[in-house]
């Protein structure tokens, strides 16, 4: 496996976050060592913004908005998903899940000190098998989703599969850790199952190297835009 590239970044003004807590949170942080320590594995800055105005700039005030996200963490991800709901004037919520029971104790603090836990549905357990579950009590389309969860292909191929049928031709699904990281013969990770995707289902891709961390890149896919 080749050597993690980082991108994430210290050198910014805490107040561009979005959520107080965010910013909280990375008080004096300045490495990688201590961005773990605080918020764990989240992709952190800009990819938090990122995240949040992706999808003030998609979401619909008009609609009902699902948003689905496979891998919480400690919630400061799903802190952004869910302030951009809210900033956006929509009603619906962040339906997450996470398979450490640690990792979700942390999560319900973070969402809690945010003042967004009303607006987030937290499932613990493996999201391969409580995804499909869950998304059959769903009637609107999904419009958004954010698949950050295992990043071994099969894993990330099988949660996209149960999500492809409730999403609307608009949604965006977000990728992370896209960058090349396996050698050859070694599991292709996020980076294989993008190209499986384009070539099973077409759509756009785009692909941000300078976000994220272990390992960095962010893509965004759509299958059909509103034009």
């Amino acid at each position: 496996m080749k050597t993690p590239i980082h991108h994430r970044r210290f050198d910014y003004q805490r107040s561009q976050l979005p959520n107080r807590q965010l910013a909280l949170l990375e008080t004096d942080v300045v490495s990688l060592e201590q961005a773990r320590q605080k918020t764990g594995a989240s992709i952190g800055y800009p990819g938090w913004c990122l995240i949040y105005h992706l999808l003030l700039s998609h979401l619909d005030r008009n609609r009902t908005e699902i948003i689905v996200e496979t891998g919480t963490n400690w919630g400061c991800s799903t802190i952004a998903l869910a302030q951009a709901l809210i900033d956006s004037g929509c009603e619906g919520r962040v339906i997450t899940f996470e398979i450490e029971p640690d990792n979700a104790l942390k999560a319900q603090h973070n969402l809690s000190a945010a003042g967004v836990d009303g607006r987030v549905e937290l499932h613990i357990g493996d999201s391969i098998r409580l995804l499909p579950q869950v998304l059959e009590s769903i009637n609107d389309d999904i419009r958004v989703a954010f698949l950050d969860a295992s990043h071994l292909l099969r894993d990330i191929e099988r949660e996209f599969e149960a999500l492809l049928p409730k999403l609307s031709g608009d949604a965006l699904v977000i990728f992370d850790n896209t960058y090349r990281i396996a050698d050859d013969g070694e599991d292709p990770r996020v980076n294989g199952f993008l190209k499986l995707l384009q070539a099973r289902h077409g759509g756009n891709l785009i692909n941000l190297e300078f976000v994220s961390w272990f390992t960095p890149g962010l893509a965004i896919w759509q299958r059909t835009p509103n034009l």
